[in-house]
C-alpha cells in the first residue's frame, strides 16, 4: 500500500513539474567569443590589452582626452572618466574631473583594466619587468 502510494506520488509530482516547466519562457543565449567592440576603428577596442600614456597639456580637458584617444569607441564616456580619474588620483585635484594638473603624466586604461578595475581586481597600470624580488630563488643541495 505505501508502495502504491509513493508511486503515485512520484507520477504526480512529475507531471506537475512538467506544468511548470512547459508554463515558463525558455531563453536560450548565443554565446559569440569575438568581441563586441572589435569591429570599430579603434586601437582600444582593437586590442583589449591596449592602453596608452598622456601628458595633460594646459588648458586640455578630460572629455577632449577622451574624445582623441577613446573616439568612435562606443565606450560610455562618463565610465572612461571614473576610471580614468580612479587610475589617475594624481593628476585630479579631490578626484575632480574638472581639476585636472597640467604637466602631469596619466594612465588611460585598457579595456581589460577597466574590467579589472570595475570588478576590484589589482593592476599595475606600467608594464612591469622582471625584478629580482619577483624571482623564486632555491639555495641548497
Amino acid at each position: 500500500m505505501l508502495k502504491k502510494i509513493s508511486v503515485i506520488l512520484i507520477f504526480f509530482v512529475t507531471l506537475l513539474s512538467f506544468k511548470n516547466l512547459s508554463s515558463e519562457p525558455f531563453v536560450v543565449l548565443s554565446y559569440n567569443n569575438a568581441s563586441e567592440l572589435g569591429d570599430r576603428d579603434n586601437e582600444f577596442t582593437k586590442n583589449p590589452d591596449y592602453y596608452a600614456k598622456h601628458k595633460i597639456a594646459p588648458g586640455e580637458s578630460l572629455n577632449l582626452i577622451i574624445k582623441n584617444y577613446y573616439g568612435n569607441s562606443g565606450l560610455n564616456k562618463y565610465f572612461l572618466q571614473l576610471a580614468i580619474v580612479s587610475l589617475n588620483s594624481h593628476a585630479f585635484r579631490n578626484r575632480n574631473v574638472n581639476y585636472m594638473v597640467a604637466d602631469e603624466n596619466i594612465h588611460l586604461p585598457s579595456i581589460n583594466q577597466i574590467t579589472k578595475l570595475m570588478k576590484g581586481i589589482e593592476f599595475k597600470t606600467d608594464e612591469e619587468s622582471f625584478s629580482r624580488t619577483k624571482n623564486i630563488y632555491f639555495f641548497g643541495g
